[in-house]
């Protein structure tokens, strides 16, 4: 009888644990890669705000492309973006700290890693890069999530700096604050 009383009483803690560690917030994810594109694995955070990012096209090159954060906004500190490639090609994500404007960058640099070039410019420069996807890049249907510690308050661009894919509109304003 005792043995059982036991066995309950463990059961009843164990369920117990279980659930306080089920009830954290959405905002605050840890950090992993997910999808079939495999990637940069971050280490867990724990707190920090979650931003939904879609990159996507219709056409491939042929056509305009999209770059939608939501929110486009958050607190400074541990940003976790889930990124989802809902296109037809492969793509990938940036994050630029810049002043710029996120539709004003320069496209002035060409290859990979992006590099001056005096013709044929079909990216960006990402000096100012905190973080990104990774390689490989995401292919249509992945989902990758990355984690950037401690993001300072400032203006960002959040762009896909695959060869000509800036220019055909993947690109988003991202403001911490």
């Amino acid at each position: 009888m005792q043995h059982g009383r036991h066995y309950v009483i463990a059961s009843v803690l164990a369920a117990g644990l279980f659930a306080v560690a089920g009830c954290g917030s959405s905002s605050s994810k840890g950090s992993s890669t997910t999808g079939g594109g495999g990637g940069v694995t971050v280490p867990s955070t724990s707190g920090g705000t979650t931003i939904n990012v879609v990159v996507s096209d219709t056409a491939g090159l042929t056509a305009k492309m999209t770059l939608v954060a939501t929110p486009a906004t958050a607190p400074a500190g541990n940003v976790t973006f889930v990124v989802k490639n809902t296109g037809t090609i492969d793509h990938e994500m940036v994050v630029l700290q810049t002043s710029t404007a996120f539709d004003k960058l320069p496209i002035v640099d060409a290859g990979d890693p992006p590099a001056p070039v005096t013709t044929g410019a079909d990216k960006i420069a990402e000096e100012v890069n905190v973080g990104e996807t990774g390689d490989p890049n995401l292919k249509p249907g992945d989902t990758r999530t990355f984690t950037i510690k401690d993001m300072k308050a400032g203006t960002y661009a959040l762009v896909c700096n695959i060869a000509k894919h800036y220019g055909l509109g993947m690109r988003a304003a991202f403001t911490v604050g």
